[in-house]
């Protein structure tokens, strides 16, 4: 870890010293220099009374994401906060990192990212809706673009989860760290294999995929839609198709694993897609981007020891 700051000692208590209430959100960030100050502002506007702690993960950052977050949570945090830098820019070592050394104890922990904003009183619901059902996740729908009816048909016939915003039950991240599960540093398609994990219940042999997300219809996310104009904005698109892409490729070899033998980083996995994979079988209308996909694929990954 190379800096933490925090308003109190809140967030280090032992678990004997601390009571599960209330929730807490976590935002991760890579260069998000842009719009992080607004997701902060609107998860307060959007948290109530039960908001119990905000921690901010810089990960991989080169701008000026962490000064902005420190200031915004300085300004305007209710509750115990904490900006932390990670030197590697990988979001499945940040959300390890999380898990493993900065969790607080709270009932619910919500993972957002930090090119988004909330809708109304967004945080209170997802809380209450998910405190009150059996289920082990709650995910927010995303409330922007074209493609709303299928968002909500997808959450409610496959319990998908949507990355930008979902909620995790304390004890269930209490069984995970007990399994020495972590998400593979360099995986690429987070929200599928979240919603594997979450569905399946963390079981072993993965034989039982049940329902264990719940949402509720119109409480969500928005995001800025992206403009073809805009350099910036095809940039991440076709970054995004590519990351899909990757990720498409990577569950081949991860769905036959229990998830207590998922690998540390996916740099033998990427390198056996790069000897055998790439073909025109597998990679159909999109060998188009063959390049960007050897190129995510050829980065490996070097955990750091951070905590």
């Amino acid at each position: 870890m190379e800096l933490m700051i925090s308003t109190d000692d809140s967030a280090t208590q032992s678990p004997e010293t601390t009571q599960q209430a209330g929730y807490s959100v976590v935002a991760f960030a890579y260069n998000e220099e842009r719009t992080i100050g607004a997701t902060l502002s609107s998860i307060l506007k959007n948290a109530d009374s039960q908001l119990k702690h905000i921690a901010v993960i810089a990960n991989g950052c080169t701008d000026h994401t962490y000064q902005i977050a420190k200031a915004v949570l300085e300004q305007q945090s209710p509750c115990s906060f904490e900006v932390v830098t990670l030197a590697l820019g990988d979001k499945c070592n940040a959300w390890n990192q999380y898990v493993y050394q900065y969790l607080p104890e709270c009932a619910v922990h919500f993972f957002v990212d930090s090119d988004v904003t909330f809708t109304e009183q967004a945080f209170g619901k997802l809380f209450q809706q998910l405190q009150t059902s059996e289920r082990i996740a709650v995910t927010g729908l995303p409330q922007s673009g074209r493609n709303l009816a299928q968002y909500t048909e997808l959450a409610t016939r496959y319990s998908c989860m949507f990355g930008n915003l979902y909620g995790l039950k304390h004890d269930f991240l209490v069984r995970l760290k007990q399994k020495h599960i972590r998400l593979p540093a360099g995986l690429s398609w987070i929200d599928s294999q979240l919603t594997k994990l979450i569905n399946h219940n963390l079981s072993a042999d993965k034989s039982e995929y049940t329902h264990q997300v719940t949402f509720l219809e119109g409480v969500g996310f928005t995001f800025d839609s992206l403009k073809p104009w805009r350099r910036h904005d095809i940039r991440l698109y076709l970054n995004r198709i590519t990351r899909y892409k990757v990720g498409q490729l990577q569950e081949r070899y991860l769905d036959p694993l229990p998830f207590v033998a998922w690998p540390a980083t996916m740099n033998d996995i990427n390198a056996s897609i790069l000897e055998q994979d790439l073909t025109l079988k597998n990679l159909g209308k999109m060998v188009i981007f063959l390049p960007k996909i050897k190129q995510r694929l050829a980065k490996n990954v070097q955990l750091k020891n951070e905590a």
